[in-house]
């Protein structure tokens, strides 16, 4: 009989952007339909243990949308909290912690295909006005500007 294990979520939150480049210069971003709560986003969740902001990002994208797993990853500058209420795993934490930190990565998937987990309904790729009318919270708005300015100015942070 299989053991279960419970891996206890740390307190960070992560956000990753896959985004492929298309002919003369534009680009599309992968959008995520949650199935839990049908709202868009990028991909999303949080680090395991020990797991660096990182290391959380190359898996969750991994298992969300079926990115390899050593895929070149971006960070971006944009960064955020997430108030811990919202956190099912809240009661291992300090009691005294009352945000966890949001960080950001993009992931180019021009040459990927990308899959979707049980997690979501559907995925869609979309230009960026497109895709920011979709996006259900105000962070992942912001850094999916920062990605666009960045893919415009053809100015990508070196990958992690």
């Amino acid at each position: 009989m299989a053991k279960l294990v419970y891996v206890v979520r740390a307190p960070i939150q992560v956000v990753v952007i896959p985004f492929r480049r298309l002919s003369a210069g534009s680009h599309e971003f992968a959008l995520f339909q949650r199935s839990d709560n049908s709202k868009w986003q990028p991909v999303a969740g949080g680090a395991e243990d020990d797991e660096s902001p990182a290391q959380a990002a190359r898996r969750e994208a991994h298992e969300e949308a079926g990115t390899p797993i050593d895929a070149p990853l971006l960070p971006l500058q944009t960064m955020d909290t997430v108030p811990v209420h919202l956190f099912r795993d809240r009661q291992y934490w300090p009691a005294d912690l009352y945000v966890v930190p949001q960080h950001v990565f993009a992931i180019d998937a021009t040459e990927l295909r990308l899959a979707i987990s049980a997690e979501h309904l559907r995925l869609a790729w979309r230009p960026y006005a497109e895709a920011r009318r979709l996006l259900a919270y105000q962070s992942n708005e912001t850094a999916l500007w920062e990605l666009n300015e960045r893919l415009t100015n053809d100015d990508l942070p070196s990958s992690c």
